[in-house]
């Protein structure tokens, strides 16, 4: 009987669900380390108070703030925890603070969500669209720091997938006017998803029409992929550079800084939402 009482946790553990590993930092190859983000709050900020600045920034800009998500877990009182937010709202608020306020209405957009270890189809992820409760979900998931314009770049790309939604219905849209702007026989991969667990570099500009080797993953992902690059400091300069050599590319940019311009004049008609295909895009 003791030998079975002794075994007994070496069981438990065994049968206990792998933690999912920390993602790599895929942009780190491309990483323009001289874009640089303001401190957030101080050091002797409690969580209350990160959370009553954000939150002031944010209503600024017409978003709420909330601090809890199905797939993720809240942050803490801790050191360790109140040192993440601070690093997390270091760069999202100022990403959304880059858009002009009618935008963000015009699209539906009514709140950001603050996590640690989000999780999605059991991988950790640093971001994710939730455009069935009007929010996009922003992540701490631990591990060796990442290049901060890397992770202003995934949250203008989180927010796309959440504009394609609204667009059309549903997060893997097949759009006709974009897949003609690719070169003839451009292919695309079976989805962002299947880009994790394989330390992955999404390395800039791969072959004509594309920004990334990520965009090549999907046409939602290569939408995505080009308006992360044209918002972010750093990597915008070369998006421009690369377009004056690429014809494809740069009738892809054109497309989307016309799109941008139409949400920030008019609302977006109300699609009704698909209800296959609906799993978070990445």
């Amino acid at each position: 009987m003791k030998a079975l009482l002794a075994l007994t946790p070496l069981l438990l553990a065994a049968c206990a669900a792998p933690t999912p590993p920390i993602p790599n930092d895929s942009l780190a190859a491309e990483c323009p380390h001289e874009v640089q983000y303001a401190p957030f709050g101080t050091e002797s900020d409690t969580l209350a108070d990160l959370k009553k600045r954000a939150e002031q920034r944010l209503q600024a800009i017409g978003l709420q703030a909330q601090w809890q998500a199905p797939e993720g877990q809240p942050f803490t009182d801790s050191d360790e925890d109140r040192e993440r937010l601070r690093s997390l709202l270091a760069i999202v608020i100022p990403a959304y603070e880059r858009y002009r306020p009618a935008l963000l209405r015009h699209i539906g957009l009514k709140r950001l969500e603050f996590v640690k270890n989000l999780s999605v189809a059991g991988q950790l992820r640093r971001a994710m669209p939730a455009a069935e409760r009007d929010s996009v979900v922003y992540a701490d998931v631990g591990g060796p720091p990442a290049c901060p314009a890397g992770i202003e770049l995934r949250a203008h790309h989180e927010l796309y997938h959440f504009i394609d939604h609204r667009l059309f219905g549903h997060y893997y849209p097949r759009d006709p006017a974009w897949q003609a702007l690719n070169p003839a026989g451009a292919p695309y991969g079976a989805g962002g998803a299947t880009a994790y667990g394989k330390n992955f570099q999404n390395l800039g500009h791969p072959q004509a029409g594309f920004v990334s080797r990520y965009a090549l993953y999907g046409p939602e992902e290569d939408k995505a992929e080009l308006f992360g690059w044209l918002l972010t400091p750093g990597y915008r300069e070369r998006v421009l550079a690369w377009s004056a050599q690429d014809a494809a590319l740069d009738a892809k940019r054109r497309f989307m800084e016309a799109l941008l311009q139409r949400l920030e004049q008019e609302p977006l008609p109300q699609t009704p939402p698909v209800t296959s295909s609906t799993e978070p895009v990445t």
